[in-house]
């Protein structure tokens, strides 16, 4: 599989065969026993840190898969679980007891238009989408409410780019501004930082990064770091 990563592929092409059980496949690829095959056009990609492959494309309509790390907007508050909009056809189901230390006297204050971090638990074409706000070792573990910041919307493909360990852009604003991210492969990024104006130029590196070459990206923000002190002097 190795051999097509980074390289275009259309509907049909054979992928390879997986030859170790803990790689997974997501959006673009179907396993059919050992091999695996192209479902959609686009270009190949390989996270060595989640050991994942994928296509990226400019698909912009999220279908959840088991262990998805999705970022979700509260739309139904009940007595014991949250309905969540996690941008897939339908909403997922969140219990109020999957959070970390979560009990019946215990249970999170989230209210309608929160957002939230959480992992995919249950997806299935016949079911709605269930997720939990814990990692596998039942710990919060950075997932649970987001608070403050900002979060914008961007195609799969770049979601799953951010996720990457070498991701470039991510590397480069680390330089300049300090800040927190959330990266949601449902298409969705949360940002938080010192300041509104960092959060915006870091919001606009990451939409623009889909449009400009690597090599523009750390004079982009540079520019708008200039641009943000002149105005504010």
């Amino acid at each position: 599989m190795d051999k097509l990563v980074d390289e275009f592929v259309v509907p049909g092409d054979v992928i390879g065969k997986i030859g170790d059980l803990k790689v997974r496949i997501g959006p673009g690829l179907l396993q059919s026993k050992e091999t695996v095959v192209a479902t959609k056009a686009g270009v190949l990609r390989y996270s060595k840190f989640h050991k994942f492959y994928w296509i990226e494309n400019e698909q912009k309509r999220y279908v959840p898969q088991v262990e998805d790390m999705v970022i979700g907007t509260i739309v139904e508050k009940h007595a014991e679980s949250f309905k969540v909009d996690i941008g897939s056809s339908c909403n997922a189901l969140l219990s109020a007891y999957s959070f970390e230390g979560a009990t019946k006297s215990n249970k999170p204050l989230l209210n309608i238009g929160n957002l939230v971090y959480a992992r995919v638990t249950v997806a299935n074409r016949d079911m709605e989408p269930e997720i939990v706000c814990l990692s596998q070792k039942q710990k919060a573990e950075g997932f649970g409410q987001l608070i403050g910041g900002y979060m914008l919307n961007c195609s799969l493909g770049l979601s799953h780019y951010l996720l990457s360990e070498d991701c470039y852009i991510l590397q480069v604003l680390g330089k300049h501004i300090p800040y927190e991210i959330a990266v949601g492969v449902n298409g969705r990024v949360w940002v938080n930082s010192g300041s509104n104006i960092n959060t915006i130029i870091i919001s606009n590196t990451i939409i623009n990064s889909q449009f400009i070459q690597e090599d523009q990206i750390e004079p982009f923000i540079l520019k708008a770091l200039e641009t943000a002190k002149e105005q504010n002097q």
